[in-house]
């Protein structure tokens, strides 16, 4: 009894490591070419241009990480029997959803220029822009690629695009393009990622206009913009306040360093996050999420310790990857490896609300990790590299505690009149 009770709760477990496994073979490949990538730019771009690519960067996957405010947590979640009224309505509202960020990008990139004094932005978001163009052909395929747990396509087709994109913005710099590199080596991707995920079988429900479906999809997806519009805040504020207070050539020192620390570390928690999401829903519809969360914060706390041993791998890959010049940075990238612990689990947290369909409890959660950095921010208003780097750590513990001991609070809030909206069935 005891080895089937054993065999019942760890089975799923073994799904979530099959798919992080595939996740992360694909991963591993995709992280050497951007090792090389940082590489090449930190010996070809100056600091200032460093820090206009970074900026840039960090403007573009803003907007770019509210693509998954759409229709795809739903299509992925949902039951067998809302599934073609989903996925042919939420076809709909990702096109939509596409081409209005393309449309802001583009016509925000002078407005961003005049705010942070540099010109150089306005081509980089511009050119950026158009990769939204690309998303909405294939997107509901790979939404149910995730639903059905179809990993290891997925993982062979993303890491295969990540690769090329990372090595594309590596020959670009090389060639002298200079920080457009990163525009270019947007398009390779979002070009490859159409033909690939194109080619791959997955039964088709086409476009659909259902207004009651679309009222339920809008109604969800406002929740889930609130969510992922929060988070980007969160995980970028330190670049745009450092973009103002800083001069550039520091920015563009800590461009690099967080590049180099979080930047690596964040992909390997997308990997996760990637494959954990679809796995949580897939035990929702199975009404067994509870009986294994402990199990997955324990392996969401084991990936974690990677981002540990990155940080005390610093003062030995940094010397003998980049320039003389970027070496002072070191403590930076150290400091700002350990920030990325408490976001796997505040993001873990994140997903098992998501799953259940607590979107309220969610953007309770991303608005305190929010407030909390800013404030943070504020209070100290840091103008040197270390400074963001240790205020951005404390920032980073302190979330974790106030979840940790506030969570009875945090439902509390979701259910106040500030954060009540009408909730999706």
């Amino acid at each position: 009894m005891w080895i089937a009770k054993g065999k019942r709760l760890f089975e799923p477990v073994l799904l979530l490591f099959s798919n992080t496994m595939w996740l992360f073979g694909a991963e591993f490949f995709a992280k050497l070419s951007r090792i090389l990538t940082i590489i090449v730019l930190a010996g070809t771009l100056t600091p200032i241009s460093y820090g206009t690519a970074f900026l840039a960067l960090a403007c573009h996957d803003m907007l770019a990480l509210i693509l998954r405010a759409g229709a795809g947590s739903q299509i992925i979640r949902c039951d067998d029997n809302q599934l073609e009224d989903l996925a042919k309505n939420g076809a709909t509202i990702q096109w939509g959803i596409c081409l209005t960020l393309a449309t802001i990008q583009f016509s925000l990139a002078h407005y961003i220029a005049d705010l942070y004094d540099n010109p150089d932005l306005i081509l980089l978001l511009q050119v950026m822009a158009a990769t939204y163009l690309f998303y909405p052909w294939v997107s509901i395929k790979i939404f149910l690629l995730q639903r059905a747990n179809r990993m290891r396509q997925f993982s062979i087709c993303n890491g295969i695009c990540i690769t090329v994109e990372n090595v594309s913005i590596a020959l670009f710099a090389w060639w002298k393009a200079d920080f457009m590199a990163v525009a270019y080596g947007k398009i390779v991707f979002s070009i490859l990622w159409l033909i690939l995920f194109s080619c791959i079988p997955v039964k088709s429900y086409g476009l659909g206009f259902d207004i009651k479906v679309l009222k339920q999809l809008l109604r969800t997806s406002s929740q889930l913009f609130s969510c992922e519009f929060l988070r980007s805040l969160r995980l970028y504020a330190d670049i745009f306040i450092a973009g103002k207070v800083m001069s550039p050539e520091l920015f563009g020192f800590y461009s690099f360093a967080k590049n180099a620390g979080v930047g690596l570390s964040q992909s390997i928690s997308n990997v996760f996050n990637g494959a954990l999401y679809p796995f949580l829903c897939k035990l929702q519809r199975g009404n067994t999420l509870n009986t294994h969360q402990h199990i997955i914060y324990l392996v969401s706390l084991a990936v974690g310790m990677i981002f540990i041993m990155q940080a005390f791998m610093v003062e030995y890959y940094v010397p003998v990857l980049f320039d003389d010049n970027w070496h002072v940075m070191i403590p930076v990238v150290t400091i700002i490896c350990l920030t990325a612990l408490p976001s796997i689990m505040i993001d873990t947290y994140c997903s098992f609300e998501r799953a259940k369909a607590h979107f309220n409890i969610e953007i309770s959660t991303r608005f305190i990790c929010l407030a909390i950095t800013l404030l943070l921010l504020f209070l100290f208003s840091p103008t040197q590299p270390m400074d963001f780097a240790l205020v951005m750590l404390l920032g980073s513990a302190m979330w974790c505690l106030v979840i940790y001991f506030s969570h009875t609070s945090i439902h509390k809030i979701a259910n106040s009149d500030f954060f009540n909206t009408e909730k999706a069935s």
